[in-house]
């Protein structure tokens, strides 16, 4: 190696060292769940970092029935996908709208949405409660579908358009030229070429949708309409000192996510570039 590669080298050495230690601060809390969700409640106690020296699946089996995951899962899946589903509808059309009218009003109603990013759902619970009650949709999956629906679409909006706009134009007017009409363009031209943005949207804003405690806990008071974060608390609250249940029920809870973005991450990675390069 010549100098230069060796000085190179030794610059980086700081870096990935830094790096090293903070992915190990992150993977550390992680393994930890893991291994206790593994381990008898006497045996956390005395050993809480260790490996588990007798491994048990009770923990799952005791966690899934008490907690009731079957109606956990189903609740948290129904919102997360409907109001996925129909932000993803909105904000698809909404970008493809802006990017087709290349105006000042175009411009300014981009503007207009993708400033609701900025607004924290916390600072329009009141208004929002406000207005899902006088609707008479407290207690009720329509009310708080249409808040994940109202949070979740300036952000889509914001990247659907960045990616939107990355579509060439010699495909649109070769389309154009063959006879396909204006919701033809956005159907087989802007809508398949956005998949990775609409990955992307699915990941980030399905995650918190998926994980969000306070809308779910405000909004629906009946316990058989719990979802996992709050019937998770519940549990928590009945099982206070037992960990072995508590990291099980979580594992439970993060591991449908975890998978997701496995597999989307193909989309996501190349989805959080859009806009970046000309």
């Amino acid at each position: 190696m010549t100098s230069r590669n060796v000085l190179r080298v030794a610059r980086r050495v700081p870096v990935n060292l830094l790096l090293i230690v903070l992915s190990i601060l992150m993977i550390y809390p992680i393994v930890i769940i893991v291994i206790t969700a593994f381990k008898p409640n006497l045996e956390v106690l005395t050993n809480p970092t260790g490996l588990p020296q007798q491994p048990t699946f009770d923990n799952f089996v005791t966690s899934w029935v008490e907690a009731d995951f079957t109606n956990l899962f189903a609740n948290s899946i129904l919102l997360t996908v409907v109001s996925m589903t129909i932000a993803t509808i909105v904000a698809a059309l909404a970008s493809y709208a802006i990017v087709r009218a290349a105006t000042r009003i175009g411009s300014g109603v981009y503007l207009l949405i993708a400033a609701g990013i900025f607004l924290p759902m916390q600072l329009a619970l009141v208004p929002q409660f406000r207005v899902v009650r006088d609707l008479g949709l407290i207690n009720n999956y329509a009310g708080v579908i249409l808040i994940y629906i109202a949070g979740a679409i300036p952000f889509g909006v914001f990247l659907m358009a960045a990616f939107m706009r990355q579509v060439p134009k010699e495909i649109v007017e070769a389309a154009t030229i063959d006879g396909a009409g204006y919701f033809q363009l956005f159907w087989k031209i802007f809508l398949p070429l956005a998949r990775p943005a609409i990955a992307t949207f699915w990941v980030l804003q399905g995650v918190g949708v998926w994980n969000d405690y306070l809308v779910p806990q405000l909004f629906l008071t009946d316990p058989g309409k719990r979802t996992l974060t709050t019937g998770v608390l519940y549990f928590k609250a009945q099982y206070l000192a037992d960990w072995g249940n508590i990291m099980a029920a979580v594992l439970i809870m993060s591991l449908p996510i975890l998978l997701i973005f496995i597999f989307a991450q193909r989309y996501f990675v190349s989805g959080l570039y859009a806009g970046a390069v000309k």
